[in-house]
């Protein structure tokens, strides 16, 4: 069987648990349509969304603080909304707040997945970075397999 082949397999034939780190981008529907789609081949698969909301939003607020959370926490349940169309209401979801490199790895140590994935927005050219900081980041730290989604098309820049 050639790679390809012995990894959908093996993927068809595994309980995968799954975490996705997602935010409120505007290209958060097209990292759950392309979860989606890689796991609609999956015979059995565990989904954790990771949800973590910014703090350091709220340090440049002066007397903004309450209507700011108020909007953060409204916007996560819209999120929440939106991962349960894509991916079903058998999903966890998961919100906090904190620094968002630092929560998420402090977070990962905890769980038990298979499979992280994420999205980038930042492409470069040849010889210049490939990734954003957060995926860059991810990558180097994850303890498991990443999946890291290109959010840009090729037409964008």
């Amino acid at each position: 069987m050639e790679n390809t082949k012995l990894f959908k397999h093996f993927l068809k034939n595994t309980a995968m648990k799954i975490v996705i780190c997602l935010d409120n981008t505007s290209f958060r529907k097209k990292i759950l349509a392309t979860a989606k789609s890689f796991v609609g081949d999956l015979k059995s698969v565990e989904i954790t969304i990771l949800h973590i909301i910014d703090e350091q939003l709220f340090y440049a607020t002066t007397g903004y603080e309450v209507q700011l959370g108020e909007d953060l926490e409204t916007e996560s349940k819209e999120l929440k909304k939106l991962c349960v169309h894509y991916l079903g209401v058998n999903i966890k979801y998961i919100s906090e707040y904190g620094v968002p490199k630092l929560k998420i790895d402090e977070m990962l140590v905890q769980m038990d997945y298979d499979l992280l994935i994420a999205g980038t927005n930042s492409r470069y050219g040849i010889g210049e970075r490939l990734v954003g900081s957060f995926a860059e980041h991810i990558l180097r730290n994850s303890r498991k397999p990443v999946l890291i989604i290109p959010l840009k098309s090729d037409h964008e820049s």
